[in-house]
């Protein structure tokens, strides 16, 4: 989930730091928990790396599970 230099550079350092130290996945945070602000979406991200980080094989899987049922169910799209 590749963003753009400008959005990045609104991050805060430290999750700058940890978010390159993750490949890209397939689905982004974004659908699994569905922040609706700036603030949301960083803390969202925060909470993803730090799993990640821990158990990425296990974080994966819940991610999808959580991001699937948003995105058949509830009508989760991007804007």
């Amino acid at each position: 989930r590749p963003i753009s230099k400008d959005y990045f550079d609104r991050y805060p350092k430290e999750i700058k730091k940890n978010r390159i130290k993750i490949k890209p996945g397939l689905i982004p945070p974004y659908y699994a928990d569905l922040p609706s602000s700036f603030s949301e979406i960083v803390e969202s991200e925060k909470v993803y790396i730090e799993n990640k980080l821990k158990k990425p094989f296990l974080t994966d899987i819940l991610y999808f599970k959580r991001a699937f049922v948003n995105i058949v169910f509830k009508g989760a799209r991007s804007n």
